[in-house]
């Protein structure tokens, strides 16, 4: 069992994660502030656990997970008070799945996750927090790892081409977080600025998460201050 205790904005979490089967957190978030913290429960109280790969923008599915629509519209009769010493519980428990698509799901890639514990309170202030976690399945993968995919994508002609013209220039080239969606992993790349106002490029690669096929390639340029948003 993997235990966690953060501090930050006022509150402070106690946490306990157990690693088997599935993944079970069991936490709680305590007002310390000595002031009343509001927050809005429009979407339920904004006390928030999800499981994210650590190069991947794909989370593990909680059980009994359903898709809830939240109408996201302001109405001061959501606002609610945390009292000083008033503490939230939270039990939750994640399979070792993720979803490929709306009405499908696979087995989760072994590898490095992070655990993360956020709560939103109505004055933007945010808490946020992560524990890193090892995954080792026992099943076979049924889709590329991030790895593969982006190995696989440079094989395609166009891609390489994009290397081989920043390349030239003598560019880094840095690869970014993948992102797993509609049955396709999308892998991304982008230069550092390439001229004096900081200008840099970006290659999005979709392809099929089993396959590997090539679904389509987009291009973009971006300035300095989405560079350094990328790169944090």
């Amino acid at each position: 069992m993997i235990t966690h205790d953060f501090k930050q904005n006022g509150l402070t979490l106690k946490a306990k994660i157990t690693i088997g089967d599935s993944i079970k957190v069991d936490a709680s978030i305590t007002n310390n502030s000595g002031n009343t913290i509001i927050y809005n429960k429009r979407c339920g109280i904004p006390f928030m656990i999800y499981v994210q790969k650590e190069d991947a923008y794909t989370h593990l599915i909680a059980s009994g997970e359903k898709a809830v629509v939240c109408e996201d519209i302001f109405d001061p009769n959501d606002l609610k008070e945390m009292k000083p010493n008033e503490t939230f519980n939270k039990k939750i428990t994640f399979k070792r799945e993720v979803r490929l698509t709306n009405e499908s799901s696979v087995h989760a890639l072994s590898g490095m996750y992070d655990v993360y514990f956020s709560f939103q309170m109505q004055d933007k202030e945010r808490f946020l927090s992560k524990v890193p976690i090892e995954l080792k399945m026992d099943k076979e993968p049924e889709i590329m790892t991030v790895d593969q995919a982006k190995a696989k994508a440079k094989e395609n002609k166009e891609v390489r081409e994009w290397f081989d013209e920043h390349e030239k220039e003598n560019l880094i080239i840095k690869s970014e977080d993948a992102i797993l969606s509609d049955g396709m992993w999308t892998v991304m790349f982008h230069t550092l600025g390439n001229d004096t106002a900081g200008i840099s490029d970006r290659m999005i690669i979709n392809m099929d998460a089993k396959s590997g096929d090539i679904k389509g390639i987009h291009y973009e340029e971006f300035d300095k201050e989405a560079l350094e948003f990328l790169d944090k």
